[in-house]
């Protein structure tokens, strides 16, 4: 999961970037190079680019199950099993507390999460998938991000889509 809120990351970083540059049509030239290629031929653009698609197909795929991007990062980071501070899984997504508390709370009132005290600090909240989670986990997300890495990966041999895997995890994660 890491890896896809990465991607987004740098998805929406390279969005800005680019739109913070000069506009060709002000007078201003727009077009660079990053080591000798052009920017659209960068591998940075065409990481951005491919996560820009992936994060869209899910985001519609999650639309029709009355989730977003973030619910789904929640459930994403519980799904191992083990109970996560609200403030560990903030850290973990990037994600301040106050909107921490108000996805939690949405997805607890869902019946998706079970929110009690964290067992070694009483002070903290311990945020765990409920059975619903799991179920819908297992049912419905699964399956639909499966069917969506097979658009986004489906013409790569499953040689390369572990090449692509091992390079892209030896790229910064931004942790």
């Amino acid at each position: 999961m890491a890896f896809l809120e990465q991607l987004r990351f740098e998805a929406e970083r390279l969005q800005e970037a680019v739109t913070s540059l000069p506009d060709p049509a002000d007078g201003g030239d727009w077009r660079g190079t990053v080591d000798g290629e052009s920017l659209a031929e960068s591998p940075g653009w065409l990481v951005c680019g491919a996560a820009r698609w992936f994060v869209h197909e899910v985001e519609e795929a999650l639309r029709r199950h009355e989730l977003g991007w973030r619910d789904y990062s929640v459930l994403a980071v519980l799904e191992p099993g083990e109970p996560l501070s609200q403030q560990s899984i903030g850290q973990r997504l990037g994600i301040d507390r106050s909107s921490m508390t108000y996805l939690i709370d949405g997805l607890e009132r869902r019946g998706l999460v079970v929110r009690g005290r964290d067992r070694t600090d009483r002070r903290a909240y311990s945020i765990e998938l409920s059975d619903s989670g799991r179920l819908l986990i297992s049912e419905v997300l699964r399956p639909i991000t499966a069917d969506i890495h097979d658009g986004f990966a489906g013409k790569l041999t499953r040689e390369d889509r572990s090449r692509l895997a091992h390079l892209l995890a030896m790229l910064p994660q931004g942790d």
